[in-house]
């Protein structure tokens, strides 16, 4: 979120950023253990929002016996001793969004989690629900159910949803300001609830032209919750102007380019970032692309036609920001979580792997402990 600081210094305590700046003006208290790093660049770690590979097998994140599934979570899947979560590490992603899948309309609740391997669950949540999974069109007509196989049947169950979390969100804000009695309590909408008090947001699932349209009107002009874009691939990019004039949070991938009419290759990122959708993350959809190859997904980005410091940030602070812990991670700077990789070049460049990373001043990973 600032200019790059050659001969830089990062002081960590308590696993938090307490100073940074150039090694000459950065105060090092005395008794602090120094790591010199070298010429190496050091970079924030990488923030991946549509990630399914924390909880080991895929099939259990898929509950395909009804379209709509409020009620779930994935945080009773993480598994701390998955290899999945070291190998992540590994790629320079330490902040991962544990989604479920994209089997139906609703799919649950992902977690939002550190990428520390091997400890205990309570030290990798970052905040529990991370974000309510939909996935429109595609995916959840593959069998989630009967009414919702179709998109018309889908846009209706889940618009009925909504309303319904809608309305049970206002009623228990009128009990708590004393304006009504105090509703019945319904397990099966409580997460839903915080959707739309907005304390979490959506993540929805979209692909193609049309899809990218339904998306942007039903969660931005009829629903009032904060919301993320994610996929837009295929033909999703002919719809970037209407997004651009909506200002729709996009997380893009895992497809970074498509083949136009003409045969002529397009990169993803840059078709949109062209037609002025700025707010722009990057994604894995691991483990759809492996999830420690995400810095391979912003490379290509940038190779095609996403500016070079757009495109770092879409792998850094955009993320943080579009899924609200710009406040803890994203970038390095004071008061933030002490979340850093050490990279021997370009962190875009997929020849330097990270070197080293440390998720809140701890070493998580060196080069050579993954194969």
């Amino acid at each position: 979120d600032a200019p790059p600081i050659d001969g830089g210094a990062l002081v960590e305590e308590g696993g938090r950023i307490t100073a940074i700046g150039p090694r000459a003006a950065t105060n090092v208290p005395a008794g602090a253990r120094v790591v010199d790093h070298g010429e190496a660049w050091l970079c924030p770690g990488f923030v991946d929002l549509h990630h399914h590979v924390s909880g080991g097998g895929g099939g259990d994140i898929n509950d395909m016996t009804h379209p709509l599934n409020a009620g779930m979570r994935t945080l009773d899947l993480v598994k701390p001793g998955e290899d999945a979560i070291r190998r992540t590490a590994a790629g320079g992603v330490t902040t991962t969004l544990f989604i479920p899948g994209s089997g139906t309309n609703l799919s649950g609740f992902g977690v939002l989690l550190k990428m520390r391997w091997g400890g205990s669950l309570d030290a990798m949540v970052v905040r529990q629900p991370g974000a309510m999974k939909v996935a429109q069109g595609f995916n959840p007509e593959r069998g989630s159910g009967d009414l919702g196989a179709t998109r018309m049947g889908s846009q209706e169950l889940l618009t009925r949803q909504l309303q319904r979390g809608q309305e049970y969100e206002a009623a228990w804000r009128a009990h708590r300001e004393g304006r009504g009695p105090q509703p019945k309590f319904e397990p099966e909408l409580e997460q839903l609830r915080q959707v739309f008090a907005k304390e979490v947001p959506v993540l929805i699932h979209t692909a193609g032209l049309r899809d990218c349209i339904a998306t942007a009107r039903m969660f931005q002009d009829v629903f009032p919750v904060q919301m993320v874009l994610s996929h837009g691939c295929f033909d999703g990019w002919l719809a970037a102007d209407a997004l651009a004039r909506r200002k729709t949070p996009l997380n893009l991938g895992p497809r970074m380019y498509q083949f136009d009419p003409y045969g002529r290759m397009q990169g993803m990122c840059q078709a949109y970032w062209d037609a002025g959708c700025t707010d722009m993350s990057i994604n894995t959809d691991a483990p759809v692309v492996a999830a420690e190859e995400f810095q391979l997904q912003g490379a290509v980005a940038a190779r095609l036609g996403l500016p070079w410091q757009a495109a770092l940030q879409a792998l850094t602070l955009a993320p943080a920001r579009q899924i609200g812990v710009a406040d803890r991670v994203g970038s390095l700077t004071v008061g933030k979580d002490a979340d850093f990789q050490v990279v021997d070049g370009d962190p875009l460049d997929p020849r330097h792997a990270p070197r080293a990373v440390y998720i809140e001043g701890t070493l998580v990973h060196r080069l050579g402990d993954v194969r």
